[in-house]
């Protein structure tokens, strides 16, 4: 380490470099300083920091911080350092080191359009479909769209869901966002033409490049030139050094290793958002400019691909080389790179800093290594510019590359006769890592039964970190003909794959099986032509049709702007980066940040925390892992993060945790834990009061009792057949929120107190718990919100712990502090969605129908029962159902995990599901479909209505009717029709179809939410404040036009300002689907206030215009204010009625799907706005089926940490899962007589609705196990994971027959 330096004159060269860095932001030069002059830049300090922190450009947003969620993604140009050509492309600015920005030309959302210079046509696009809701990701995904158009200007529809796959959002379901871009392609479909004739102004949108300037021709000049560059980080010693080509390159590697110090090479740097604790590295070093790094060559024996070649760019060079003879594996290669990571990675990610993550990772499941090996790619390795080798891929792995890069990868041509075939079983289709991967190169002549002639490549990856090649396998194969040689080749392949147990991974078993599929596949594929006919379908991939969608709805033109199907009037802010976000409120001087210590085990006890920089929360007792432990505060962001690194706690009397729902009734049952210990059944989500939990308790209980029965109807009281008993149970796990916008608070002092912006949904809630923490009056606590980036649930309660933290640490300190909570710690720390598990027996006769039940429902509300749901849960059990002789209960299991809370539906989603379930059980026990046992067992009016002390449905079950159009409109009969000879003809595909019928109550609490609303006599113009918060739900839209549609004026003349406590004082939470419903009926009665207040004017008028009667009124001295606060009992409660149809397509080999169609009819009453709630049941149908089929949550059963901790391991929906056709329907001419303005709510029933997707792949599965004589009942739990799919459909090796 204390080295002569005299020894290094290359590096010493650098050294005397420069020490700034210049690049281009939206035309705009900067000249930054990186020799100590700010104390926050590092090597780590990345662009999208740079951006909002240090000149303002908070439009781009970040979350996941890891480039798996694409709110970070801005424009980036530069030149190609081998052939100078301009290069653009996307690019994750979370991922982009700050010192990799020089000689960039970046443009971020700011640079596209605005209010004052006008938008750009995709902005405009996304805001005319409505392809924005809570708005966090909308610059995100016009970056993205923007970028990939200016390369791909003749860009079709499907290239659009290529080119989305980096980007989450989880309000809108992707299809408005899909179908907005798309109206943009060269291939827009005649549907979606006419949408946009349809649409005011967007007709004939040509799609226009970004205007250049004679500032962004300088920049382009400054890119032409290549510099060295050396930037050192006076705190912490760390260098970059930038380097342009291979002598200098190896020049500092020498000198590096001479003096013993870890380094980084750095190109894409994608890597970091996988594997980010890597390190520490003391040097940096960039290679992204060296051209011998970007060769390309290819020609009969081969292509060469410099080591620098990014995925994106080599996925090109395969679509050149599948026209070429001798690249039999091109075609594969170019189709399975593009479901690597996502198109913005891809642009980053190297071929060779892949190839490195596997090296120093062995237990990554890499598709590059993988496909590579395979097909027998070597590396050439260079330890100087003239020294190198080659090695094959398998002795790179074990090569040490200590002062070595690897230069380029070589890869062969083959003969005709070789046959290429590779495969990817992951946890969602789009950017996610594979459970298993697979590639088959296999030299076959096919003259002569298909014989293998010379020994194949089978390798894999996924099964354990030491397993690539089946080598076994192959030697088996040699030789032989396939048909012949598979069962002794699949027997072989068992032998040798042990995969290893490492959560959250899937199961050993489920790999090994796909590992025996996937040659199984490879074999059918090759021979499919003398295979069984029902077999061929087996070889084939799962491959996903272009998304298309309709939407359908009734609106009264007479009465508009009230019932117009209009954007959010938020869209354009949100598509263009104006709309403000807490985390975009600028800096106060002197703020700090904050950032929490975590505990990382569960049931423990803390014997000492070593730090002197947090204040602490828990000093002894440990309860889940992810507990707040403290939290630390520092000037920024970088130093909060470094600290909380250092903080070392020590526990003692450490258990084992209780982590599953299952586990925890079961220890329950068995030892009566609970029996004496009363949980608060209140469930102030839904305003149920714990005195009236009690109520509701005692009046299930009563329903049973053969004394209510009189009101029974007759028919359905007389058994048809013999009675026969259904017991089973059934599970739903739990689900994280993922709000893009992770939990925030900023709290400012002030004279009077405290500002305070926290992203809550109850004000009220974060305000009392506020002055409750610091011992201060309430009125100290000044509240203001603009808008949330997404909450679900999350933010009602939860969000009052990183308030209050964040107010102490500002009232200690007596400055400002900000806390933003990564997505990791977000996910640690937060509850999620509740576990559920319902138990269940049911006497039903033999047409299905329930005569009596049974039910217990545990809910489980992690380590603290504050927040259980159980009780609503067993209200919407009864869905549409008649429930005479229903005993149902609910129950409380507690775990050792953090405390869960409410989630869109709660409750009501987990009774929905067990509801459907048990449907589903009964129809298989007395033989008969589903839909026909359903129909049987639904509610009349006049029937019991559980929970509530006498109440009876009083109006007509309107689901025979909507079924019944559902049927019609959807081709029923002949798509089941069509998917029963389809199972009969297909052994190893299989389609499924499944109609769910909804009731859903909709109780409005006691939810006390006041409007107030401002007229300005000048010009007449109005603006409203209301309790309720704007996030994602289009609840302002709402509100503005009921008070333009009650005051009679344009909607542009209405503004809603930010809720705040001082005009909203002791309101009510936004949740439960009725806040807006709600704001808009206290909106239009403080108008009707205000117009009553004026009309002894307007009759002195005549007939004035809104301005003048406005200013008449001012100058009579008329208070031009109002504001009303609704009060229980002011609007009655109803029903929510709903249908849907959904048909899949199931890979019972592999487990994999696709979601062929769905038909949702809901009864939205009339639609306030038409545009927003189709955009609310869309967003709510896709989060259901995240819930439900691929966001499982793993905890690590020895502490009880979260595994599946961020965008890596946790998979929401992305555009290629959702329903390839997707069709929406509100029904027509239904206005509701009890809702606000005839509307009803829409944001939570058809979550509860997507289980119709769920069963489908049921009845799917029901195939593959008959065709195996398996007909027994089978549970089937949530989410149902491809892992699920292939056990439940009994897939094992005995049956690969040919």
């Amino acid at each position: 380490m204390g080295a002569d330096q005299s020894h290094l004159p290359e590096l010493e060269n650098f050294r005397a470099g420069q020490s700034y860095i210049s690049f281009f932001v939206n035309g705009k030069e900067y000249n930054v300083r990186l020799d100590g002059f700010d104390p926050e830049y590092s090597p780590k300090y990345v662009l999208v920091d740079f951006l909002r922190e240090k000149i303002g450009l908070t439009g781009t947003k970040y979350m996941c911080r890891e480039g798996g969620c694409g709110a970070c993604t801005v424009l980036v140009k530069s030149h190609h350092p081998k052939t100078g050509q301009e290069v653009t492309r996307s690019a994750n600015s979370c991922l982009l080191p700050l010192y990799a920005c020089d000689g960039l030309n970046i443009t971020t959302i700011e640079g596209l359009g605005n209010v004052k210079t006008g938008y750009h046509p995709i902005q405009d696009r996304l805001v005319k479909f409505a392809g924005t809701q809570c708005g966090f990701c909308s610059p995100g995904f016009v970056m993205n769209m923007l970028s990939y158009a200016q390369v791909n200007p003749n860009f079709t529809g499907g290239n659009v869901e290529y080119s989305l796959d980096g980007n989450i959002c989880r309000c809108t379901g992707y299809r408005p966002i899909i179908d907005a871009f798309k109206s943009l392609s060269s291939t827009v479909s005649e549907q979606l033409s006419r949408k946009c004739q349809d649409i005011e102004e967007c007709y004939k949108c040509p799609l226009l490049p970004l205007n250049t300037s004679e500032t962004k021709d300088k920049s382009f000049e400054i890119l032409t030139t290549s510099r060295n560059l050396y930037l050192r980080d006076s705190t912490s010693g760390e260098e970059w050094i930038k380097v342009t080509s291979f002598p200098a390159v190896f020049d500092i590697l020498q000198s590096l290793s001479y003096v013993q110090k870890r380094y980084r090479l750095v190109a894409g740097n994608t890597g970091m958002g996988v594997f980010k604790v890597d390190g520490p590295y003391s040097t940096y070093i960039e290679i992204t400019d060296i051209p011998e790094l970007h060769e390309i060559s290819m020609d009969a024996t081969g292509m060469v691909l410099g080591g620098a070649t990014t995925l994106t760019t080599a996925i090109d060079q395969f679509m050149v080389a599948s026209k070429m003879d001798g690249y039999v594996y091109a075609p594969e290669f170019a189709k399975h790179f593009r479901r690597v990571a996502s198109l913005t990675v891809r642009n980053a990610a190297t071929l060779a800093g892949n190839l490195m993550l596997k090296h120093d990772h062995r237990e990554l499941a890499s598709d590059v290594f993988v496909l590579f090996e395979s097909v027998g790619a070597t590396v050439r390795i260079g330890s100087s510019p003239t020294l190198y080798q080659n090695y094959t891929l398998m002795e790179f792995l074990d090569l040490d590359m200590t002062g070595k890069i690897i230069m380029s990868i070589h890869l062969p041509t083959y003969a005709q006769s070789y046959v290429f075939r590779c495969f990817k079983i992951a946890k969602r289709y789009q950017n996610s890592y594979a459970d298993v991967n697979a590639a088959f190169l296999f030299n076959i002549d096919k003259t002569n039964g298909f014989t293998v002639s010379t020994k194949p490549s089978i390798c894999y990856g996924g099964v354990n970190p030491s397993f690539v090649h089946a080598k076994a396998t192959e030697e088996h194969f040699i030789g032989k003909q396939m048909k012949d040689a598979l069962p002794g080749a699949l027997q072989t392949l068992t032998r040798e794959t042990v995969p290893n147990l490492s959560p959250p991974l899937t199961s050993p078993e489920h790999r090994l099986g796909l590992a025996q599929s996937l040659l199984y596949k490879f074999v059918l594929g090759v021979i499919r032509q003398s295979v069984q006919p029902r077999l061929r379908t087996g070889a084939d991939d799962v491959d996903r049709g272009l998304n298309i969608g309709t939407q359908t709805f009734d609106t009264d033109k007479s009465k508009w702007p009230l019932y117009q199907p209009i954007p959010k009037l938020e869209s354009f802010p949100q598509v263009s980066g104006e709309a403000e976000f807490i985390n975009d409120i600028q800096s106060k001087f002197n703020e700090l940040f904050g950032v929490f210590v975590l505990s990382n085990v569960a049931k423990a006890t803390i014997s000492k925390i070593d730090t002197s920089h947090a204040m602490i929360f828990a000093s002894k007792k440990v309860l889940y892992a992810g507990q707040a432990i403290g939290l630390i505060v520092a000037k920024n962001k970088q130093a909060a993060f470094q600290a909380r690194d250092k903080v070392i706690v020590k526990y003692e009397n450490i258990q084992k945790p209780l982590l599953d729902i299952k586990d925890a009734v079961k220890l329950q049952l068995d030892s009566k834990s609970n029996s004496n210990v009363e949980v608060d059944m209140g469930f102030p989500c839904r305003g149920i009061s714990s005195e009236l939990a009690k109520t509701i308790m005692k009046n299930m209980k009563g329903s049973s009792k053969s004394g209510q029965q009189q009101h029974r109807n007759a028919n359905h009281n007389k058994v048809e057949g013999s009675l026969k008993t259904v017991k089973g149970e059934f599970i739903t796990r739990g689900q994280y929120h993922f709000h893009m916008e992770t939990q925030t608070c900023l709290c400012i002092p002030r004279e009077d107190g405290m500002d305070v912006y926290s992203s809550t949904q109850s004000i009220d809630h974060v305000q009392a718990a506020i002055a409750n923490c610091l011992n201060i009056p309430n009125n100290s606590i000044n509240m203001s919100i603009r808008r949330l980036g997404g909450a679900f649930g999350a933010k009602i309660s939860k969000a009052s712990l990183i308030a209050s933290a964040c107010a102490v640490a500002a009232y200690v300190t007596n400055e400002p502090v900000r806390v933003v909570l990564d997505l990791e710690t977000n996910m640690k720390m937060i509850g999620k969605r509740l576990p559920y598990l319902t138990k269940y027996e049911a006497q039903v006769d033999d047409t299905g129908k329930i005569h009596q039940l049974i039910s217990d429902m545990y809910c489980d509300p992690g380590a603290i029962p504050n927040e259980p749901s159980s009780l609503f849960a067993t209200v919407v059990l009864q869905s549409c159902y008649r429930a005479e002789q229903w005993d149902l209960t609910p129950h409380v299991a507690v775990t050792d995990t953090p405390p869960n809370t409410y989630c869109r539906s709660p409750g009501g989603a987990q009774g929905i599901a067990a509801a459907e379930n048990m449907m589903e059980h009964i129809a298989f026990v007395v033989k008969k479909d589903p839909l026909e046992v359903r129909q049987a067992n639904f509610i009349q009016k006049g029937d019991s209505l559980v929970g509530i002390p006498g109440a009876k449905l009083t109006t007509t079950n309107p689901l025979d009717g909507m079924v019944a159009e559902l049927k019609k409109s959807s081709d029923y009969e002949s798509r089941k029709e069509l998917a029963e000879s389809f199972n009969k003809a297909n052994r190893w595909r299989k389609r499924g179809l499944s109609i769910v019928p909804q009731r859903f109550p909709l109780h409005y609490a006691d939810f006390r939410l006041p409007t107030f609303i401002s007229v300005y006599h000048a010009d007449g113009t109005v603006s409203v404040s209301h309790a309720g918060i704007e996030m994602g739900q289009g609840i302002n839209t709402k509100v503005v036009q009921v008070v333009a549609y009650t005051l009679n004026i344009p909607i542009d003349n209405v503004k809603i300002k930010p809720a705040n406590n001082l005009v909203s004082p002791n309101s009510a939470l936004t949740s439960a689907s009725v806040t807006s419903e709600l704001v808009c009926h206290s909106a239009q009665q403080a108008c009707v206030k205000l117009l009553e207040r004026m009309e002894p004017i307007r009759e002195q008028l005549g007939n004035p215009s809104w301005r003048q009667l406005v200013a008449a009124c001012n100058a009579k001295g008329i208070l031009l204010t109002s504001q009303c606060q609704d009060l229980q009992g002011d609007i009655v409660a109803y029903d929510v009625w709903g249908a849907t149809l959904a048909e899949v397509e199931v890979d019972v080999l592999t487990g994999d799907y696709r979601i062929i169609r769905v038909d949702i009819i809901e009864d939205a009453g009339n639609s306030l706005s038409p545009l927003i709630d189709v955009g609310q049941i869309e967003g709510a149908f896709v989060m259901g089926l995240g819930w439900l089929l691929t966001e499982n949550l793993v905890y690590d059963e020895e502490t009880g940490e979260l595994l599946t901790n961020n965008t890596w391991e946790y998979k929401p929906m992305l555009p290629a899962d959702i329903p390839e056709d997707f069709r929406i329907t509100m029904l027509k001419n239904t206005p509701n007589p009890f809702g606000v303005l005839s509307s009803k709510a829409t944001a939570e029933p058809p979550l509860n609705m997507s289980v119709s997707v769920m069963f489908a792949i049921r009845n799917a599965i029901d195939s593959a196990r008959k065709d195996v004589g398996n007909l027994e009942w089978y549970r089937m739990d949530a989410p149902v994971s491809r892992e699920d799919i292939r056990r439940l459909a009994l897939t094992s090796l005995e049956q690969f027959e040919l």
